[in-house]
């Protein structure tokens, strides 16, 4: 099933936690995430939008508690759901202080728009921005490998998705 392909794509993008949009979009009220960008999975040729969980929304009411008020974060403005939070934020495996993902989230999301564009000296530019101020993290060291490693557009076919072609 898809859980189980996108729990083997979190090797390659060296996270811990990749999700699709559906989930995403059904944990946006309790989770702050991060597009990680467009992909295919082994044995499916569907193209699925995946997401990086970045930090728990502090607040949240408890269940009794339904008057208290809920900034709903969309797939579209996810990345920059952590503006609101001025606490620090969890990722995944670390503490990381708001301002420190903010900038990675920043740069990745630069980046990311740019590879999909088949614009890859201004990705690699934006992605070496995110590895400078997060030297480790999964998803910009490997589209910067992707940028390195010559995965540059077709004249016609590019389309910006990251194929995983083995489990």
């Amino acid at each position: 099933n898809l859980a189980s392909r996108l729990e083997a794509a979190n090797k390659p993008f060296g996270t811990v936690v990749l999700v699709a949009e559906s989930t995403c979009t059904a944990a946006q009220v309790a989770y702050a995430f991060r597009g990680v960008g467009s992909i295919t999975v082994p044995g499916k040729s569907s193209v699925v939008a995946v997401y990086e969980p970045l930090y728990r929304i502090s607040g949240l009411p408890s269940p009794q508690d339904s008057s208290s008020q809920i900034s709903v974060i969309s797939p579209e403005t996810a990345d920059m759901a952590a503006e609101s939070d001025e606490e620090n934020i969890l990722n995944a495996w670390r503490m990381l202080p708001k301002s420190v993902l903010m900038g990675l989230t920043k740069s990745y999301r630069e980046g990311l728009r740019h590879y999909v564009a088949g614009d890859f000296p201004k990705a690699e530019r934006a992605f070496l921005e995110g590895a400078d101020i997060v030297t480790d993290d999964g998803p910009t060291q490997l589209l910067l490998q992707l940028c390195r490693e010559g995965k540059r557009p077709g004249t016609s076919t590019w389309d910006g998705v990251i194929r995983f072609e083995h489990k």
